[in-house]
């Protein structure tokens, strides 16, 4: 099947996590600008950002069909490769009808690439290493996000467009899938027919719930932090990207450490210390509105979420009623519609009430995630 070493493939898969990060923090830096170019207030910029997690949601069956079909390998070049365009699309759009349908496709490519190289990183797991290993994969994510949030803001500082912005991020992510794509995994396709459509058991329901209150918590971060840190706290001193940018940093250090830190705890154990972080988290970063506790408490939210997501991945790939791909659209279908709700109930309260108590009462979702992970039988 190969005559790479594992850890060539481990290296090849890694980088299309830092490119699914990369990218993606790249639109999230650009929020702000992209919002004050358009003159939208937060309602709107709610029910525009609905798009992406629109398109996210409804690629979910596709992905999972077209990488058991044509396999991780080919579908993680062409994700990528799309993701890359779709983001230069965004960064065009002169009319909110072209932004919401750019945004749309951002999401739908976003999430096939998601399904495509977690695939691909199961398969470098359990076929090159037989141990947890899925966590570190999801910190070259965060890695990749720090680093586009990074990017952003010092384009933003330097004064530079979002179309050059967004062309830099581009040419870099191209580059970077043509040399790795050769060093992915080959498996042959499955035998028999594989279905577009598969209902998920009672566990992967389970798993599937606290991916949502996990991905509402995440996406607020990405779409509504550099909002709070310009509007709420006010900061001059630091560029609005700060607090996500500590939130990035944050989340790759545990996800670069989180496979240790399950094999102390456990799955659940592990589970439920993420439920305490974003709780305590999201309540000093809203509840103590100074930049330093704000920056404490993203911060410590970036921890919280960090092993939610490859806790969840690698424990639904052990169903044996589905394919890995299957199980893993299955549960992202249920949890990513947390990313798709997200956004316009966070954008509605915060028009209402203020983003600073829309974001306190996610703090509510670290406490269902606590209550959920007692239910999970590892």
């Amino acid at each position: 099947m190969t005559n790479y070493k594992p850890r060539t493939h481990r290296i090849a898969a890694s980088c299309f996590f830092f490119v699914c990060g990369f990218v993606f923090a790249t639109w999230a830096s650009r929020i702000p600008a992209i919002k004050d170019q358009f003159n939208l207030n937060e309602a709107e910029l709610g029910a525009v950002l609905f798009m992406l997690p629109l398109g996210a949601l409804v690629a979910l069956p596709f992905a999972g069909w077209a990488v058991s079909v044509l396999g991780s390998r080919i579908m993680n070049f062409g994700a990528a490769i799309a993701y890359a365009l779709v983001l230069l699309c965004i960064g065009f759009s002169n009319t909110i009808f072209l932004l919401s349908t750019a945004l749309f496709l951002f999401g739908f490519c976003g999430n096939v690439l998601n399904i495509a190289m977690n695939t691909q990183a199961l398969l470098v797991q359990e076929e090159m290493y037989n141990k947890s290993l899925l966590s570190s994969f999801h910190g070259l994510w965060s890695i990749g996000a720090m680093t586009g949030a990074a990017l952003g803001g010092y384009t933003m500082k330097t004064g530079a467009t979002t179309i050059q912005h967004f062309l830099i991020v581009a040419i870099v992510v191209t580059t970077l899938s043509l040399v790795s794509v050769f060093y992915l995994i080959r498996k042959a396709r499955p035998a028999g027919e594989q279905k577009l459509f598969a209902w998920p058991d009672k566990m992967l329901w389970l798993l599937g719930a606290i991916c949502f209150c996990c991905a509402i918590c995440e996406g607020a971060m990405a779409d509504w932090s550099s909002l709070y840190y310009k509007q709420v706290l006010n900061d001059l001193n630091r560029v609005s990207t700060t607090g996500y940018m500590v939130f990035a940093c944050m989340m790759a250090l545990g996800r670069l450490i989180g496979d240790a830190i399950i094999g102390r705890l456990s799955y659940k154990g592990a589970l439920m210390l993420d439920g305490i972080l974003i709780t305590t988290g999201l309540l000093m970063a809203t509840l103590l509105a100074y930049p330093i506790t704000a920056i404490i408490g993203f911060g410590l939210i970036g921890f919280g979420v960090a092993t939610v997501i490859p806790i969840v991945y690698s424990l639904s790939a052990k169903t044996s009623t589905m394919s890995t791909s299957a199980a893993l659209a299955a549960v992202s279908t249920v949890g990513f519609s947390g990313f798709l709700v997200g956004p316009p109930m966070i954008g509605f309260i915060a028009h209402q009430t203020g983003l600073r108590i829309a974001l306190m009462l996610l703090s509510l979702l670290g406490m269902i995630i606590l209550w959920l992970c007692r239910k999970v039988k590892v």
